[in-house]
């Protein structure tokens, strides 16, 4: 007799029915420079899309009363939240009523399988035997105790699990078969013939599968030759960690977390993913480093999202950008009270926008100060924006006491963190145009 029903194993990916999620309102345009700030530019804020803006802030959103995706099946709609809420390395998603009336252990063997029906799950557990022991040891490799939700255990084993490893276990998992295996990484699979799981490297990757080698383990096997390799479904690889290597990983690690290179990240791109991948091929400095490629004007981005937007030549004009037009050196003015400073009455703290007065690092007193920007009229701190002292006559030296305008991080961002060009005229001058 089976112990599975038909109804453990709908349709994977499948949406329950939800309720629509209301429109977010698109961004305000800020209104235009003037023309006799910058004459030669043309505004990149009529050519990008303000989304691009607004996926730099999209983590400062409070989170609503309901998760909007299960992290398991990934089916989308309102979740209810649970004890898994509290988990920041979740990003906001949640466990399903479907997914949750069924075990740890199904989920897993629905994936490890490709199948979701239930008359295709009964005849593969038909054809490996009663025992079951290689789907015991596959979702023992994931989590222990596989027979649970981790917010199902006792009040004793919960209090006990202080790191909450269970949800981190589980949900590294869904993540990392989610991914697309790649040559070189680092993989493990359950031997049919030892009767346990290996860890092994990927050598090609082949279409529905890969193929896969690993070193000898005892000697009768260095016996038989220095590697052993074999053509498996990429369905059946995991993640080469299992839940206790992990923990004590974790246990080495400052945070109690995965070190930030192998760790599931929020991509801020088109995507929209939480996503474990390579680093991008434009990052020729760390081809093949695991991690996130991060962009210090737009956040985390995975290799795909990170090439196709081509964030590296963004970063690399919005660098330009402030090196030419802002404070690429400490001025000396930096840090100073001046009395009605250049038609400003009052007192006006004067100071610069180097990266050391810009950083917002503990102690530092231009996070006490308050500027206004002269575009979008928002407020901001000393290390929220750029003072802006020589776009108007393209980088070239010019009276401080009259290019002393302040914008916020959004309006630069917006202004130059784009495609485009420069080009330098005979006069040395230095001019953007985006494209």
């Amino acid at each position: 007799m089976s112990v599975f029903s038909d109804s453990d194993f709908p349709a994977l990916g499948s949406s329950t029915p939800a309720k629509k999620s209301p429109e977010k309102t698109p961004a305000k345009k800020s209104p235009e420079k003037t023309p006799d700030k910058s004459p030669e530019k043309t505004p990149a804020r009529e050519r990008c899309d303000s989304s691009l803006v607004a996926m730099v802030y999209r983590q400062s959103e409070d989170p609503g009363p309901f998760h909007k995706e299960c992290f398991v099946c990934g089916s989308k709609g309102d979740i209810p939240r649970g004890e898994w809420s509290y988990q920041v390395f979740l990003h906001d998603k949640g466990l399903c009523e479907e997914c949750c009336s069924r075990t740890p252990r199904i989920e897993i063997l629905k994936r490890y399988i490709c199948e979701t029906k239930p008359e295709q799950c009964r005849r593969w557990m038909e054809s490996h035997g009663g025992s079951m022991r290689e789907l015991d040891v596959v979702s023992e490799w994931v989590i222990r105790g596989a027979h649970l939700w981790p917010h199902q255990y006792s009040d004793e084993v919960k209090d006990a699990d202080i790191y909450q490893v269970r949800w981190e276990s589980i949900y590294y998992w869904s993540v990392w078969v989610r991914e697309k295996r790649f040559k070189g990484e680092k993989v493990a699979w359950y031997s049919t013939r030892q009767k346990k799981m290996v860890v092994g490297t990927v050598n090609k990757v082949k279409e529905g599968g890969c193929q896969v080698y690993r070193k000898p383990e005892t000697e009768e096997e260095e016996k038989l030759g220095n590697f052993f390799q074999k053509d498996i479904k990429t369905c059946r690889l995991l993640p080469p960690l299992s839940q206790e290597a992990a923990l004590k990983l974790m246990r080495k690690t400052p945070g109690m977390r995965r070190p930030a290179d192998i760790s599931p990240f929020k991509c801020c791109g088109p995507c929209d993913r939480v996503r474990i991948s390579m680093r991008s091929q434009g990052d020729s400095y760390s081809v093949g480093w695991s991690g996130p490629n991060k962009s210090p004007y737009g956040g985390l981005y995975c290799k795909d999202c990170y090439d196709s937007e081509n964030i590296h030549k963004k970063d690399f004009n919005m660098q330009i950008a402030r090196q030419t037009y802002s404070d690429y050196e400490h001025r000396g003015f930096g840090g100073v009270y001046v009395d009605n400073w250049s038609g400003k009455p009052g007192r006006t703290f004067r100071t610069c926008s180097c990266s050391r007065c810009s950083c917002p690092s503990p102690g530092n007193p231009h996070l006490k100060q308050e500027y206004v920007c002269e575009d979008c009229g928002d407020k901001g701190n000393g290390c929220q924006g750029w003072f802006d002292r020589r776009s108007s006559t393209g980088g070239l030296s010019n009276t401080w006491e009259e290019e002393d305008h302040w914008f916020c991080r959004k309006c630069w961002i917006r202004e130059y963190w784009v495609l485009g060009e420069w080009t330098t005229k005979d006069d040395g001058s230095k001019w953007f145009k985006c494209s």
